[in-house]
């Protein structure tokens, strides 16, 4: 079975094979997927800085993976952080940075901001984003429930990790084995999340499209006219058909049966173009392409909404 390469944005051999090790054991059972492996940005070549200026952990975490995705690979990379409740969900997207500092110091100011709070509850917070060559992306979220205790407990872990008492532990993170981490912390969660995803993707991609219909010329006529009255429910701009847009439309199809799509001039494509490849690629018929639209159509055995027999 072809083995599937995959670029982790981080230069850290700790996440990297925290990574590694999910994906393999997420792999191993489930015999019919095939294996993944892992390259990190210092196998690439890649020793620069990436501006990390999203406003949540998943933008940021999308700005990492689409900054590795040049290199020809599918590139994957998390952002994390603490979210405590009396702060706003500070220090948030900027834990690594709270004071500017170092971890100690980190602590020491999330203890003088939560020196007068009762509420000090608090989750640690995983993004991962995963981007296809094709520009196909799609992000996952996890956490891991607690709270920021008054005085420091255990001596393992890093960041916030004696501070943080893990419900699901009944012990700070900075007193768990890296196992007892491992199994419920956030990145934990997140990577394994990202695993049935990115397989459910790749499970789904090799499944044959659907055979299109055949459409008589008055069937076709009909669902034109049906059309007529429809609003477009997708845009295909800069880009043009990525494998998520497909993913997008096939469900719409199943649901709608019939649809119509703008292609936008930023695509680069032909509304006729954009209808032909979205035709093949979904088991869609082509109906119609006029101007900046398409339309497909494709039966629906589960929400049949157009009756074509007797057409």
């Amino acid at each position: 079975m072809k083995e599937i390469t995959i670029l982790i944005a981080t230069g850290n051999p700790n996440k990297a094979r925290e990574f590694r090790e999910i994906l393999s054991d997420y792999a191993a059972s489930h015999p019919a997927l095939p294996p993944i492996r892992l390259l990190t940005s210092a196998d690439v070549g890649f020793s620069g800085e990436i501006e990390e200026n999203g406003a949540s952990f998943e933008e940021n975490a999308l700005i990492k993976a689409r900054a590795l995705s040049s290199y020809g690979y599918i590139a994957i990379a998390d952002d994390s952080g603490l979210a405590v409740d009396a702060l706003g969900g500070a220090p948030g997207i900027y834990s690594a940075r709270y004071s500017g500092k170092g971890d100690a110091e980190n602590n020491e100011k999330l203890l003088a901001e939560l020196a007068d709070r009762e509420d000090r509850t608090a989750r640690y917070v995983c993004a991962v984003a995963c981007v296809f060559p094709d520009g196909d992306s799609f992000t996952v979220t996890e956490s891991c429930e607690g709270r920021i205790l008054r005085e420091y407990r255990g001596r393992g872990g890093f960041g916030y990790d004696p501070l943080f008492f893990a419900d699901d532990l009944g012990k700070t993170f900075g007193e768990a084995t890296p196992e007892e981490k491992d199994g419920v912390s956030h990145r934990g969660r997140a990577v394994r999340a990202f695993a049935r995803a990115f397989y459910d993707r790749l499970s789904a991609a090799s499944r044959p499209a659907k055979k299109a219909p055949v459409l008589t010329p008055s069937q076709r006529a009909f669902l034109r006219s049906l059309a007529q009255t429809l609003d477009p429910v997708f845009q295909i701009g800069k880009g043009g058909v990525t494998g998520e847009t497909v993913r997008q439309i096939s469900n719409a199809l199943e649901a709608r049966e019939l649809i119509k799509v703008t292609v936008l001039e930023t695509s680069g494509m032909t509304a006729a173009e954009a209808l032909a490849e979205l035709a093949e690629r979904t088991g869609a018929a082509p109906v119609q392409a006029i101007g900046r639209k398409a339309v497909l159509y494709r039966p629906s055995e589960k929400h049949k909404k157009i009756e074509l027999k007797n057409r």
